[in-house]
């Protein structure tokens, strides 16, 4: 019994391991860039892009928190943005599953989490 046990556990190993070698062709979408890359380059970028002082300025200022500078993002109001009386009813409240400034409102724990992964603070 144990023989026949081993022995199906061997063919499985082995059915896993030759499945993890077939290679699929790669299928060209309307999404693929294929013929892009075969496409000579036709813009030549000026010197002051490509410069290194603006790469490290870019680098730099990747790590800092666009909420210092601009404010946090204020609560986006459509009626204001959309002043038609005849519409406004398609800008009723959310209901609790949409509502974002209940119990699903993002924690002060979670912002700061947030703001780690991005770099801005240590």
């Amino acid at each position: 019994m144990q023989a026949r046990v081993d022995a199906q556990i061997l063919q499985a190993k082995q059915a896993e391991v030759a499945s993890e070698s077939i290679e699929l062709p790669d299928i060209n979408s309307e999404y693929s860039d294929s013929d892009d890359e075969d496409r000579p380059r036709t813009f030549d970028p000026p010197d002051w892009a490509q410069s290194p002082v603006l790469k490290q300025a870019l680098v730099d200022q990747s790590k800092l928190n666009p909420d210092d500078i601009f404010g946090p993002i204020k609560p986006l109001k459509m009626e204001e943005i959309f002043k038609d009386p005849k519409k406004y009813h398609r800008f009723r409240a959310r209901t609790s599953s949409g509502n974002w400034a209940g119990t699903d409102e993002l924690t002060a724990a979670e912002e700061l989490a947030y703001a780690k992964k991005m770099g801005y603070i240590k």
